[in-house]
């Protein structure tokens, strides 16, 4: 018999993170990385980023008619019991979550446990490791079905509403294209569907979420933003080896109309939000698109903080000058290497002098320059090692994520380092982007965490030598002391990564 819209009730949640870690599983392709929570925590460290599944799920819910229920474990820091608590009072006959290769363990046994105390509520898996890997996220877990589609699976969830609410019959929509499922024994993957050729056509719902419980960063004037992402392209058409964005986001970039993107600004402005991240894999891919944001922005008078994610060969300075304009505070690039026969590899089409260029520029516009780096790619030595570190400090960003090549399945990496027995352990837990699973030859997880620490150690002290031949007074002083108790934790933080490596190996 059809269930009624109104009378199916869904619940999207967003489980909780691992003990002593936060997890952003909308974050490398989504696949997830996983930040361990500092011992001495700094303001706003715990906080997770807003992850755009549950706004845009909620929208299609909404469209379908169905009653449903949002729950963000990670922001209202729930722990798995009593996440599974609030479930089991919810009882909902549906429960989608998006799933993390870090997090896998821990939301493969939640949503087990609660497919165990629920057995008539259908749990569903979403996320790149869903699409990549269903076998090894169906083995051993309760998890009914999971759907195979690119981020933020709108079109998925929407097959799944309608085809539950035209009969409960679990095997009725088992048929649906782009879902896999288990059967017996064996898993089954049901053939998917072809990729969107335009935007999603869903506003994101925002308000039953707890929006002042997420990420800050940082801007040049010491501020901290408070933001929200915005998800105005999807897509990446590059070829970087390491980079999973198009396996999770698609290769085809496809764009929302820019006065869509800016409204929706508007709207959570009005909600009190004035902070924003594009999530765009890199917002000046379509330079046309992003200098019509910019100036809607700025016509709409719009006062407002944001940050993207862009590539230095795609933000010329009249670019990065109407982004400062209207209201671009940070850019997160990534630089990856400092050797110049590693970038020609890591990222195909940028070179060293134009990453240097871009980021002087930036630096005399004002903004934020936060350089993501990669250690341990294919053909990475010590003296490529060393090369990054003094490119780096030539390079001075205002800050930097020292990340670890990460073989993420589906990805040329990962089949390169499969091929030459790089990869040391397949324990996806240690599949945080900050925990070393593969190592080139002439190189070990030792040498790349010490590389790593004294990378951090260089860059900080040399911000704090500068900070005392600027200005001397009360301040100063206040921040060289911070940056030395920054090199004092960083050396504590990467010596008990050595020390736990050692114990696990």
């Amino acid at each position: 018999m059809a269930a009624h819209p109104a009378d199916l009730r869904l619940m999207i949640l967003n489980l909780p993170s691992p003990p002593h870690k936060i997890v952003d599983r909308e974050y490398a392709g989504g696949f997830g990385i996983a930040r361990s929570l500092p011992r001495i925590r700094r303001r706003h460290s715990g906080r997770p980023s807003l992850n755009l599944f549950l706004p845009y799920s909620t929208a299609v819910a909404k469209e379908t008619g169905c009653e449903y229920k949002v729950l963000d474990a990670q922001a209202l820091k729930l722990t798995a019991t009593k996440t599974l608590q609030k479930t089991k009072r919810i009882n909902p006959d549906i429960v989608i979550s998006m799933m993390s290769l870090p997090s896998i363990y821990e939301d493969k046994k939640l949503l087990s446990d609660i497919k165990a105390e629920l057995p008539n509520t259908v749990i569903v898996g979403c996320g790149t490791v869903c699409n990549v890997m269903p076998e090894e996220v169906l083995h051993g877990s309760k998890i009914d079905l999971l759907l195979r589609e690119s981020f933020p699976y709108v079109n998925g969830i929407k097959r799944l509403l309608t085809s539950f609410q035209n009969s409960k019959e679990k095997t009725k929509f088992k048929d649906l294209p782009g879902f896999s499922y288990k059967k017996g024994s064996k898993v089954r993957n049901n053939p998917p569907k072809p990729p969107e050729k335009q935007f999603v056509d869903y506003t994101p719902v925002y308000n039953v979420l707890p929006l002042k419980k997420y990420q800050y960063f940082p801007d040049l004037e010491g501020k901290e933003h408070l933001f929200i992402p915005i998800l105005g392209s999807k897509g990446c058409p590059h070829s970087c080896m390491y980079c999973p964005y198009p396996i999770g986001f698609g290769r085809k970039p496809i764009f929302k109309h820019f006065k869509q993107v800016v409204d929706e600004i508007e709207r959570l402005q009005q909600m009190s939000i004035e902070g924003f991240l594009f999530r765009n894999q890199s917002f000046t891919l379509d330079q046309k698109w992003a200098k019509n944001i910019c100036h809607e922005i700025i016509n709409q008078k719009l006062d407002i903080s944001w940050f993207c994610e862009a590539r230095v060969d795609e933000t010329p300075r009249t670019i990065l000058a109407l982004m400062h304009k209207s209201g671009c505070k940070t850019i997160d690039y990534g630089v990856e290497t400092g050797d110049p026969t590693l970038i020609g590899t890591a990222k195909p089409g940028v070179h060293l002098e134009n990453t240097y260029r871009t980021f002087e520029t930036a630096k005399e516009i004002g903004i934020w320059r936060h350089a993501h780096m990669i250690l341990g790619l294919p053909r990475e030595n010590q003296q490529t090692l060393k090369r990054t570190l003094k490119y780096l400090l030539k390079l001075d960003p205002d800050s930097v994520s020292l990340n670890f090549a990460t073989p993420y399945p589906g990805t040329k990496l990962y089949e390169i380092a499969e091929r030459n027995n790089w990869i040391i352990t397949r324990n996806w837990a240690y599949y945080s982007s900050f925990d070393v699973v593969m190592t080139p030859p002439n190189l070990n997880a030792e040498d790349l965490y010490k590389m790593a620490m004294q990378i951090e150690k260089s860059l900080l002290t040399q911000k704090a030598k500068y900070l005392l031949s600027s200005r001397l007074n009360i301040n100063t002083f206040k921040l060289v002391a911070n940056h030395y108790m920054q090199i004092i934790i960083s050396d504590l933080r990467f010596k008990k990564r050595i020390h736990s490596f050692r114990k696990r190996t």
